[in-house]
């Protein structure tokens, strides 16, 4: 069954039932990914497009997402220069988590008095892992696969995750009350603090703290994690060929010159080879191997199949980006693949959808996009990367684990022609 047509008649079927939104909430808190379509979901969906993905969002905040670029080189170097170790997960994951929380919450976590980036990544590791964790209400019928859940201790180790991000979520509001200026809408929170504060003076669509927690949640759980593993998986790729490797930061390099003391968003885009290989990663090592549970509202008929009403739906991203029938050759890690094709992420090409498609794709597509470019030219621009000693391509783990618990450590040095600019 082709992708196009399923995505063309299920867009409008799509729905989750009770038991499943019961499965992706806290308390009175629903994701907006798992909220049914509605107002609520509208309202929702244009509000963070507004405060924080918007264009303009996006050119006022650019300082910010350099400023973070400059962070990571800045402790990567600290690494070359002594030769020790440096775990890339853990440098993608506080680039990325650094940069998105300024960015939403205004908050700086590298100078946080309240948490530090390593208990924010044990945070966000839990609620993650909880999250893919394959629920029994997905498989069995109503009723019986939430008692299953429930027995099994899925509801309760959810619930404790997500208290303990809550927890943390309110800090950085208590911080944001505490600042005021609630009415400059400088951020996500501060916005959507005011709107509670002040709702007559806004849309009849009423932002409660459940929303606010939602929002937030959703921000950190599916923009830090998508960023940072498919950083971790890229750089992975690229040691595993080193000749994409090399070919790719020659071109970086020869692109950029020899004498940039910064990145900076001017940079982007401009490294053409660099889009390939995101894109040949994103089909390998999609952030979301299964996109968003639904349910069918009615019976409908998709090129001769019948679909039952109330009938679950999955799209199964990794399977279609190894699909021998859309890819030549799809276990090959080839960059060059997509050389000769107008093939995107966007999610017009149903073979590449690492943040779906439809209404319900991944809204902060866009600024994920340009703080992974950011991040990978930063590092590819100013290090060079090997193996530790002792450790072989084979050695590499490339089980699809899922969430953050890729890990890859290796050894970052400072070419000739930098060593100046970085010490």
């Amino acid at each position: 069954m082709r992708g196009e047509p399923c995505f063309a008649q299920l867009e409008s079927q799509y729905a989750l039932n009770d038991e499943q939104i019961s499965m992706y909430s806290f308390r009175s808190c629903i994701f907006i990914g798992f909220t049914q379509y509605g107002e609520d979901w509208r309202e929702m969906k244009k509000l963070v497009g507004l405060k924080l993905f918007s264009p303009k969002k996006q050119k006022s905040f650019r300082y910010i997402r350099e400023e973070e670029g400059d962070w990571l080189v800045k402790q990567i170097s600290k690494s070359a220069q002594t030769q020790t170790l440096i775990d890339l997960r853990k440098a993608s994951f506080s680039f990325t988590a650094g940069t998105i929380i300024r960015l939403a919450f205004g908050q700086n976590f590298h100078e946080c008095d309240f948490i530090d980036m390593g208990r924010l990544e044990e945070l966000v590791l839990e609620a993650e892992t909880n999250v893919c964790i394959l629920a029994l209400t997905d498989f069995l019928p109503t009723g019986l696969g939430w008692l299953a859940d429930r027995i099994s201790g899925r509801h309760s180790r959810m619930n404790k995750a997500f208290s303990k991000l809550t927890n943390l979520f309110q800090h950085v509001i208590d911080e944001q009350l505490k600042i005021g200026q609630l009415q400059d809408h400088s951020n996500l929170v501060s916005a959507m603090l005011d709107m509670i504060n002040r709702p007559s003076k806004f849309s009849s669509f009423n932002i409660t703290s459940s929303h606010l927690i939602a929002m937030m949640s959703d921000v950190v759980l599916a923009g830090v994690n998508a960023g940072t593993i498919t950083m971790v998986w890229i750089v992975t790729e690229l040691i595993r060929h080193p000749r994409v490797m090399k070919k790719l930061q020659e071109e970086i390099r020869a692109t950029l010159g020899s004498n940039k003391e910064r990145i900076t968003e001017e940079d982007l885009q401009k490294v053409e080879y660099l889009n390939m290989v995101i894109k040949e990663t994103f089909r390998l090592h999609p952030p979301s191997p299964l996109l968003l549970p639904r349910e069918t509202m009615s019976d409908i008929e998709i090129e001769g199949y019948h679909i039952p009403k109330n009938a679950l739906i999955r799209i199964n991203t990794y399977t279609i980006g190894r699909d021998p029938k859309c890819w030549t050759n799809p276990e090959e890690f080839n960059p060059e693949r997509f050389s000769n094709t107008s093939i995107n992420y966007k999610g017009q090409d149903y073979e590449l959808l690492p943040f779906g498609a439809g209404r319900r794709s991944c809204p902060g597509m866009n600024l994920g996009i340009t703080i992974l470019e950011l991040g990978l030219l930063n590092i590819l621009y100013f290090f060079d990367w090997s193996l530790p000693n002792g450790v072989t391509i084979e050695d590499i783990d490339m089980e699809e684990n899922g969430a953050l618990n890729k890990t890859l450590e290796l050894l970052p040095t400072l070419p000739s022609s930098l060593v100046n600019k970085l010490m």
